[in-house]
């Protein structure tokens, strides 16, 4: 028996399965089939009248637990209201004061104690202050400020690298919105003679510049240096780049000595006296110049070669600089480092070798059947080499020039470019996410390698293009000529590499000297025509550049290249190593002179002193024998100076032999200024020549960059500068930047 007290007929009841399925029975709770009801409808009529009241009975529980919802949403809404408005009735009040006081009390120290005693102090003032307005106080404590650490010379400093490293004009200090920036903070300090404008920045970029050139002074005094020279002009100005190269903390340092506007013809004399004043504003001597590189101009050689006559009748003859080291590091310079040598005496020669018809001649640029003969390039390419060139001195682009330039497949080139350039092409290169084009410019490095190299990038886009628009079609390049394009581009690549290189700030002689013969070498590997005939100019030219004294006394010092030499190059080196530290030693001696005079005049007693005290005979007699001990003593110097200098001479000769053969080869890719660091101990002697040798620049990079900042000063909306103010502006900004640099390799190290 179940609990409804009847049984189930099982043979009626209404299963479609003979599997028993619950869910059958739970949801026919209010239907035909259900627990609460008989099984037959048909059965039981009062059971059907029992689902249907199921089905229609209302869920109140549900109905009341929605109606305390909602009412506990509306009560709790009234309260949060209420509270937020009595909260800012309170702020409006002022009543919340004692209980901030009491949470700083419990929770902040600190800021309750400075509180206090601000409050200490205000009380002290015969004026009664209102609770009000101590809430108030107490708020305007508490608001968050910027506090920021300034002093005078952070914001004199800032206001300097605006209008000399950043370039900004003199009368930006004077624009509303800057003054807006820096009225309140000059107000800070509460002096009414410090003030920062246009008229006042001048006098302090002045004095800036006098504090570096008081630096550099003390820096280089009784050391020798290495000056770069070279020329610009910009915006019908002409202008002379004086920069300074030496060692300090084994790492080269820059310095800019001037950009001094000339205003007279460039002729050696007046160039030679240019130099010589800025030396002087540095207080430099003569007798301190080791180098002066500059490119091959004939107006910057006679001025070097002026200076040198100079010197050499100011200085000893022992203490000359040697007739061939400035000189031929100018032309080591010259070539590596500056592209536009046409008004150069070396390169004449080379430009007068052939001319235009000669070169159209060779190349048959006027005949009818130019396309026949154009597509024999290795053809034409040996008829060049087997011309009467003679030597040349053109290095990089200039070898370029001359073989291409009336050339038809760079003319070609070039039109192609052009072409390629105007809005239509441009936009779809850029739509095609691709390089733009690149036109060469000959006094530029290795701008038509760019050229080149940006076109062979463009190679797939023109030919696609050139199928559908017949006017690039008739510019477009055929098989042959990308052949030649692609054997130009890979016979220039080592030599773009090596400019590359040279462009590096703490290039040393003997870096530029391998990246020299690691072009050779590379160039040499290619195999071809234009290849063999630019390493026959390597080599024509190497062979200049090795009778330098200097560049041969740097590879000596260098472990890296020294088996390089041969031996009579190695006596050469040493004998101009010994050279150098005479020279050395003689600038010691005369600043341990200059020393001993600066002191003895300190310690000379006054006259005043010594006149109420008569002369006798032992004073006599004991000056007598001061005057006959100085006498002896200079003629004993004099005697022995020649057998000192031969030991000197034979010590120093025996140090660099023993040098030579102990120490082994290094790996290229050391740096040999950290390698003469760590031998500082072992060899002190080679260790200061080294200082020295190495500190001699082997291009004039560092000029060229100071004359791209000169568009940063010298502007066309700013061409009206008083050259004292350029010469100021300019001195502190490259200095400041060189003095960056500087600090930021010592810190990587």
């Amino acid at each position: 028996m179940n609990k409804y007290n009847f049984q189930r007929p099982e043979m009626e009841m209404p299963l479609q399965s003979s599997h028993y399925n619950p869910s059958r029975e739970t949801l026919g709770r209010y239907s035909e089939y259900s627990l609460h009801s008989s099984y037959k409808i048909r059965a039981c009529d009062a059971a059907s009248t029992n689902s249907v009241a199921c089905t229609t009975r209302i869920p109140y529980a549900t109905l009341i637990a929605a109606l305390l919802c909602c009412t506990g949403i509306g009560i709790f809404c009234c309260t949060m209201y209420r509270g937020v408005t009595l909260s800012a009735l309170m702020f409006d009040q002022g009543k919340h004061g004692t209980n901030l006081k009491r949470h700083l009390a419990s929770h902040h120290d600190q800021l309750y104690e400075e509180y206090m005693s601000k409050e200490l102090e205000k009380n002290n003032c015969s004026k009664t202050i209102t609770k009000k307005e101590s809430q108030l106080n107490l708020f305007s404590y508490l608001v968050p400020k910027v506090k920021v650490q300034l002093n005078k010379k952070i914001i004199l400093d800032a206001c300097i690298d605006l209008v000399t490293v950043n370039g900004r004009p003199f009368s930006m200090l004077n624009d509303t919105g800057f003054r807006k920036i820096l009225d309140p903070v000059l107000n800070g300090f509460q002096e009414k003679k410090f003030t920062i404008n246009s008229y006042s920045i001048k006098k302090h970029v002045h004095a800036e510049s006098l504090l570096i050139q008081d630096e550099i002074a003390n820096e280089v005094q009784s050391k020798l240096i290495s000056l770069k020279l070279d020329g610009v002009t910009r915006l019908n100005r002409a202008f002379l780049g004086v920069n300074m190269q030496y060692i300090v903390d084994d790492c080269i340092k820059l310095r800019t000595l001037g950009l001094v506007e000339l205003t007279e013809s460039h002729t050696g004399i007046y160039l030679k006296e240019t130099i010589l004043n800025i030396l002087k504003k540095f207080k430099i001597e003569q007798n301190q110049l080791y180098t002066i590189t500059s490119d091959n101009g004939a107006n910057m050689l006679k001025a070097i070669n002026l200076v040198e006559e100079e010197i050499s009748s100011t200085v000893a003859a022992t203490t000359e600089l040697n007739d061939e080291s400035i000189e031929e590091t100018a032309d080591v310079s010259s070539d590596s480092s500056s592209y536009d040598s046409s008004d150069s005496a070396e390169a004449a020669p080379v430009t007068n070798l052939l001319d235009d018809e000669q070169i159209a001649v060779l190349l048959n640029e006027d005949i009818e059947c130019v396309d026949k003969e154009y597509e024999e390039t290795e053809h034409v390419l040996n008829r060049i080499e087997s011309a009467n060139l003679g030597d040349c001195s053109i290095f990089n682009g200039k070898l370029t020039i001359l073989y291409f330039y009336k050339y038809k497949l760079l003319n070609k080139v070039r039109l192609l470019v052009r072409k390629l350039r105007n809005q239509t092409y441009i936009y779809l290169i850029k739509k095609e996410k691709l390089k733009l084009p690149i036109l060469d410019c000959l006094t530029r490095w290795h701008s038509t390698f760019d050229m080149l190299e940006r076109l062979q990038h463009l190679k797939a886009f023109i030919q696609n293009m050139a199928a559908n628009d017949p006017k690039l079609r008739k510019v477009q390049l055929n098989h042959l000529e990308w052949q030649q394009v692609d054997i130009l581009f890979t016979t220039l690549l080592p030599a773009k590499m090596c400019t590359k290189k040279l462009q590096y700030e703490q290039l040393t002689l003997t870096d530029f000297y391998g990246a020299w013969i690691a072009c050779r070498i590379e160039t040499e590997s290619l195999n071809n025509a234009f290849s063999d005939k630019l390493v026959q100019c390597l080599r024509s030219r190497e062979q200049n550049i090795m009778n330098n004294q200097v560049l041969l006394a740097a590879i000596f010092l260098d472990p890296r290249f020294n088996i390089t030499l041969t031996e009579y190059q190695c006596n050469i080196a040493i004998t101009h190593l010994i050279n150098i530290w005479f020279h050395i030693k003689e600038l010691e001696m005369s600043q341990v002179d200059s020393n001993n005079a600066n002191i003895e005049n300190e310690n000379s007693i006054d006259e005043s002193l010594t006149d109420n005290y008569d002369t006798d005979r032992l004073e006599d007699f004991l000056k007598q024998k001061e005057s006959d001990n100085q006498c002896s003593s200079i003629s004993s110097s004099t005697s022995s100076q020649p057998n000192s200098q031969n030991s000197i001479s034979t010590k120093m000769v025996t140090l660099l032999k023993t040098f030579q053969l102990d120490e082994k080869r290094l790996n290229h890719k050391t740096n040999i200024l950290e390698y003469w660091k760590t031998m500082k101990k072992k060899y002190p002697e080679i260790y200061r020549l080294s200082q020295i040798v190495f500190s001699v620049p082997a291009t004039q990079v560092s000029i060229e960059r100071l004359f791209s900042g000169l568009k940063f000063i010298l502007s066309p909306y700013r061409c009206n500068i008083t050259p004292k103010h350029l010469e100021d502006q300019l001195l502190v900004r490259t200095n400041r930047l060189f003095e960056k640099n500087y600090k930021k390799k010592n810190s990587q190290e």
